[in-house]
């Protein structure tokens, strides 16, 4: 009940369309009345042969069914619109909700359940929406006219009629816990199967790298055999529900009526005509009523884990939001500074423990350790994708807990190593950076990043879509196309997230250029494997296990000798070694070239 009544709550705002809806149904509903009653008329003249006029009855009837179906027409026109309507607004709403939630949310929700959110259940919503709630107000406005009609023809059959109503209950009662149960269970495996549906076409490179089709078909076959299973449980339950509606009102019931109807025509206490039409009237205006309410109850114990989903999407409060005298973020000069901060995902358990760390404006300082060091979650921090859990992040001396969170974003850029460009052009890949930002503005972010030549050799050239008509861009080259975007944004403080590892040298080497011209000027904070891209850093700071172990610049830090030192002598060693093994296959080659 709690669901229903917050889906009302959604769907009253459309309360001019569901009025005229209302409207229409009673009419509908009412239109679909008479249509016994001149049956009865009709037999009762024909059984006592009387005369009646004929071209009356016919038109009456023709007229009666006329204007049902244009006033059926005009309901079926409102209820689909309210439907549309319905999913729009509700679709518009869960996303915009999903863009307040902060990356935690994300990080522990599978993009499949997500789409399935916005789009499965909203449309499971629809159905009940645009079908049941307009059967519901038809067999209420139709229930309540019959009975008054039935008991006004002869009270005493219409009790017999009514007799019959306790053995709906409990065969309802008895079906629709394991319904609902069955319906939960389909949501949860159908969610499951969609997440990791999605999880798997998206990696379908590692799954063809390691030669797992066949492993993730029989994954795939055999989750949609339990959601089989689970269908075919509850379509079950479904057919043994309406097979015993059916039965206790088109055949226990009607054969009641039958029996004492037909009792009071022999005594000559009913007409033909008048048990022939209560006869219509129950089984298509009471029983017929009856079964679609069940069905709707039904259909919201269906629905029910759709609902439960949505409200509980909407529910989930942003860890992370504005306070509410929180202030706009100044133009910053990139002053950064880490004050005793500590950090924890899960309680008790802290993965940044009391760091402190001051950066001037302009200045580079990279990040170098271990994974699980904490490098990442500093930078995720400093974007406040987190807030730390005691102590305080600095920029230009503004906590940035007291600032607006789009006022803080839009001042840094970030360019990560997982490059996440949009399936449209690349213009407009380039231009989110600066939605506002002009052709010749994103052009000269291209030439910036050293992309632009590949572009413009494009037959579209900025005009292209990215992944569609033939065009595959290589790794380096959609690096720095988001690299573009950065430098678009003209941001004051830059976060490179291992922007340069697993390339080609010639590609690092384009790509280190365009890092530069970024980092030109803005406080910039990096991540690197590779210590050779660092070492002009104005500061390199040597994290781990959550505690800053090392900081300083690169010979300083050579001089130290210490954990720094270590990891740049091993990296040169390989690098070394590299040189020396291709330099041997080299002189190899030549000297086979030579003697043949």
């Amino acid at each position: 009940m709690r669901n229903l009544i917050r889906l009302f709550n959604e769907v009253k705002r459309y309360w001019r369309v569901l009025t005229l809806i209302v409207f229409l149904t009673a009419c509908t509903a009412g239109l679909g009345l008479p249509g016994p009653l001149i049956v009865r008329y009709l037999v009762d003249h024909l059984v006592a042969r009387q005369p009646f006029p004929v071209h009356l009855f016919f038109l009456a009837y023709v007229g009666v069914s006329l204007a049902s179906s244009i006033v059926g027409a005009a309901l079926s026109l409102t209820v689909t619109y309210l439907g549309q309507r319905f999913k729009y607004d509700m679709r518009r709403k869960l996303y915009a909700h999903m863009q307040t939630l902060s990356l935690g949310f994300f990080e522990k929700s599978q993009t499949g359940k997500l789409m399935s959110n916005i789009t499965n259940d909203v449309a499971t919503l629809d159905q009940l929406i645009s079908g049941g709630f307009v059967t519901l107000v038809s067999d209420l406005v139709t229930l309540c006219a019959v009975l008054v009609i039935v008991f006004n023809m002869n009270w005493y059959l219409a009790l017999w009629s009514l007799s019959v109503f306790p053995l709906y209950i409990i065969n309802y009662m008895m079906h629709i816990g394991k319904i609902k149960q069955r319906a939960d269970e389909i949501r949860e495996e159908r969610d499951v199967m969609l997440g990791d549906l999605q999880e798997r076409l998206a990696g379908a490179l590692v799954v063809k790298s390691y030669a797992k089709e066949r492993y993730e078909v029989r994954q795939f076959v055999g989750q949609t055999r339990n959601l089989l299973e689970l269908n075919v449980n509850q379509g079950m339950l479904g057919t043994r529900l309406w097979t015993l509606a059916e039965f206790i009102g088109s055949g226990l019931g009607i054969a009641i009526i039958m029996l004492v109807g037909g009792r009071q025509v022999m005594a000559g206490n009913l007409s033909p005509g008048s048990l022939i039409a209560f006869v219509s009237f129950i089984t298509g205006y009471l029983y017929g009523p009856i079964l679609r309410l069940i069905q709707i109850n039904d259909q919201i114990a269906r629905t029910n884990a759709a609902l439960t989903r949505i409200f509980g999407t909407l529910d989930t409060e942003p860890n992370i939001k504005d306070r509410p005298d929180a202030l706009d973020l100044p133009p910053i000069k990139g002053a950064v500074e880490y004050r005793r901060v500590w950090f924890e995902y899960e309680p008790g358990q802290p993965v940044i423990k009391g760091v402190s760390l001051d950066v001037k404006p302009g200045q580079m300082v990279a990040f170098v350790g271990q994974s699980g060091s904490g490098k990442t979650t500093m930078i995720n921090l400093l974007s406040r994708h987190y807030d730390v859990t005691d102590g305080a992040i600095l920029v230009d001396g503004h906590d940035i807990r007291d600032v607006k969170l789009s006022s803080l974003r839009r001042q840094v850029g970030v360019v990560i190593q997982e490059t996440i460009l949009f399936n449209t052009t690349i213009r407009e890949n380039i231009r989110y950076g600066r939605l506002e930002a002009s052709d010749e503005e994103v052009e000269e972010a291209a030439r910036a990043a050293n992309i632009a030549h590949v572009i413009e050799a494009l037959p579209k050239g900025y005009d292209t879509r990215i992944g569609e008509e033939g065009v595959k861009l290589s790794g380096g080259e959609k690096q720095r196309i988001a690299i573009a975007r950065a430098i678009l944004s003209d941001p004051r403080i830059l976060v490179l997230d291992e922007a340069t590892s697993a390339l080609d040298s010639e590609t690092e080497t384009l790509i280190q250029s365009a890092l530069d011209r970024l980092m030109e000027g803005r406080t910039s904070f990096v991540i690197a494997h590779r210590l050779s891209t660092i070492v002009k850093a104005d500061m390199i700071v040597v994290m781990e296990k959550g505690v800053i172990k090392e900081a300083g610049s690169h010979l300083e830090l050579l001089e130290q000798g210490g954990v720094y030192a270590g990891l740049y002598t091993q990296q040169f060693k390989v690098a070394l070694d590299q040189q020396r093994a291709e330099a041997e296959a080299q002189l190899g080659s030549a000297e086979a070239a030579a003697t043949a």
